[in-house]
This record gives C-alpha cells, sequence and structure tokens, in this order.
C-alpha cells in the first residue's frame, strides 16, 4: 500500500508535524506500507489530506480522504466557495477532527462524514509522568505565535510578569529575560525533549482563543501535566483540567479573513493560575489521573479509527 499524504510544508505551524507523525506512526505500524509527504497529489498513491479546511477549498487542494481542520476562518464572497465546491471534486471522504469541525464544514457546505477521527498525539508521551514533587517548572506554555496571537501569548507574558512563577517557554514570542524563565523557539525540540520538560511542569497553560483541535492540551495530559486552558473549542470537547470561561465571542478579522474570536480576561487567567499553584499533592493527583486517563482514551479513540483514513479495515494495536 502507498500513502501520500498532502500537507502545505511550512504552512500554519502544526501541519506539517502532524503530517511527519503521521509518517512516523504509520510507518512503526504497519513496516509494509510506503508512506510519502508532499504538497502536491499523486497518482497511484492514496492521498490524505493534512491542511487548514478553507485554504484547502480555496487552493483546491485535492485527495482520496480530506482530514482537515480550521481556526474557523470565515470565507468572504470573493473566495466564491459555492462555485468551487460545485465544479471541484476535492475528496472522496471528508472527516472531520473535532464535533467543531464537523459543524464548520457543514456550515462551509461541505460534505463530512458522521465519523470524528481526532488528531493523534506522540506515544512517546506515555512513557513520561509529572511527579508532583520534583518538578522545575510551575507552568509550561507549547505554541507557535502568529500574527493575531491565537494562543494569546501576550497576555501570558502579562500574567507571568504579574504572578512571577518558574516558567518553560516553547514559543518565538518575545519573552524577557527572567533566571526563572527558560525558552526554546517553537518547532526547535525533538518530541522526546518536549515529554521531558511536561513532565518537568506541573501545568500547562493555555489559552488559545480558538482550535480546530489543539495539540498541546492533549500532549500535556498524556504526561499528567494538567493544563489551565480557556473553555473554548475544540480542545475543550476532550480537555481535561482548570478551565478558565470565556467573557464574550466576536468576529475577528485575521489572516485575511473573518475568524470567530472567544474573548478570555486576563484576570480570570491569573485566578486560574493562583488556583492551580494552591493546589495541594491528593487534589492535583486525583486531577492528574483523570487527565491521563483522558489522553490515553482519545488516542485510543485516533488508533481505533486509523484504518478509516487508509480506506481499509486493518487491525492495530493501542496503549
Amino acid at each position: 500500500m502507498k500513502i501520500n499524504i498532502r500537507c502545505p510544508i511550512g504552512k500554519f505551524g502544526s501541519l506539517p508535524y502532524l503530517a511527519y507523525l503521521m509518517k512516523q506512526l504509520l510507518e512503526q505500524l504497519r513496516p509494509n506500507i510506503e508512506v510519502t509527504i508532499s504538497n502536491v497529489y499523486k497518482p497511484n498513491y492514496l492521498n490524505v489530506l493534512i491542511d487548514e479546511t478553507l485554504s484547502g477549498i480555496i487552493c483546491k487542494r485535492k485527495a482520496d480522504i480530506w482530514w482537515t481542520d480550521s481556526p474557523y476562518m470565515l470565507p468572504t464572497s470573493r473566495h466564491n466557495i459555492q462555485k468551487i465546491l460545485l465544479e471541484e471534486q476535492l475528496f472522496k471522504k471528508n472527516y472531520a477532527v473535532s464535533q467543531l469541525m464537523k459543524d464548520y464544514m457543514k456550515q462551509l457546505g461541505l460534505k463530512v462524514e458522521e465519523t470524528i477521527i481526532p488528531r493523534p498525539i506522540n506515544p512517546i508521551l506515555f512513557n513520561y509522568k509529572t511527579n508532583y514533587n520534583d518538578t522545575t517548572f510551575d507552568i509550561i506554555t507549547i505554541g507557535k505565535y502568529c500574527m493575531c496571537d491565537r494562543k494569546n501569548l501576550r497576555l501570558q507574558r502579562e500574567v507571568f510578569l504579574k504572578l512571577n512563577f518558574r516558567y518553560c517557554v516553547v514559543s518565538d514570542v518575545l519573552m524577557p529575560k527572567r533566571p526563572n524563565l527558560i525558552q526554546f523557539n517553537f518547532g526547535s525540540i525533538t518530541d522526546e525533549q518536549k515529554a521531558q520538560l511536561l513532565s518537568k511542569s506541573k501545568f500547562l497553560l493555555w489559552t488559545s482563543f480558538i482550535e480546530g483541535f489543539g495539540l498541546p492540551p492533549l500532549e500535556a495530559m498524556a504526561v499528567g501535566t494538567i493544563p489551565i486552558y480557556s473553555d473554548v473549542p475544540a480542545h475543550n470537547e476532550f480537555t481535561i483540567g482548570i478551565p478558565i470561561k470565556p467573557i464574550d465571542k466576536v468576529t475577528s478579522f485575521c489572516y485575511g479573513v473573518k475568524i470567530v474570536k472567544y474573548v478570555i480576561d486576563v484576570k480570570d487567567v491569573e485566578e486560574a493560575v493562583k488556583y492551580a499553584l494552591g493546589m495541594k499533592k491528593e487534589e492535583y493527583e486525583d486531577l492528574q489521573y483523570k487527565c491521563m486517563q483522558r489522553a490515553t482514551e482519545v488516542y485510543n479513540d485516533f488508533i481505533s479509527k486509523l484504518p478509516l483514513l487508509l480506506g481499509g479495515d486493518l487491525n492495530w494495536r493501542t496503549v
């Protein structure tokens, strides 16, 4: 079997990472499968598209199977979405990664399968566990900084400067130099290093204002690092931890299009962080267990549905 993972290399930070992770997982689980990654459709291959949904339509990226997501980017009339969908057969099957994306695709006019297939995480994460009594950092954050600051990283910087906790930042956002802060550029560390950093952090601070899926909370949960997270879609479909309720929902302009944005208040983030840092061991470990259990469930759900992405009926192992 030959599979081509079609992906816009260099775009939307997490997409190329997902493509290479999928290649790695497929080669580990079924060594007899040939897997390539490219930005083009390959004849005689099963083409699986990992892309941003709206861009995939506008750029007419064809594949046998679509498996896309989006930060709820809304098309304008100039994009001619309906004309493209009428004239082009972009896929044979289309799977959403979350309920939010399933509803979003239907809103765009895309035919979408009923089955939702979540994004995977690297199973190496399950080899690590955060120890309440042995952490280097109070909080870690992981996220690519963009012109829209969709991850609210500037807000996190403000909270850090006020509360002065032990902080690990895996991002290219500008951070001040402090003895209790260490920073790595986004994409500069391996998954093993990411697992190690997570396992040395009590909490993940995740303040994104919207996600098509949202990998970092799931990665953190797998290690037993509890997310302090914005309670917004789509990561709130699976995330367990300390939620931060949004105070508003607006339509903003970013990436050249309109985008749905849930607003969170910096004071609410501060209060959530204070609560987290005050957690006693028993409460922490109880919530930690629930996080790890949920992460395992989501990963096994992905593995059980992986054959659908390959257009076949194969047996796969779970952790």
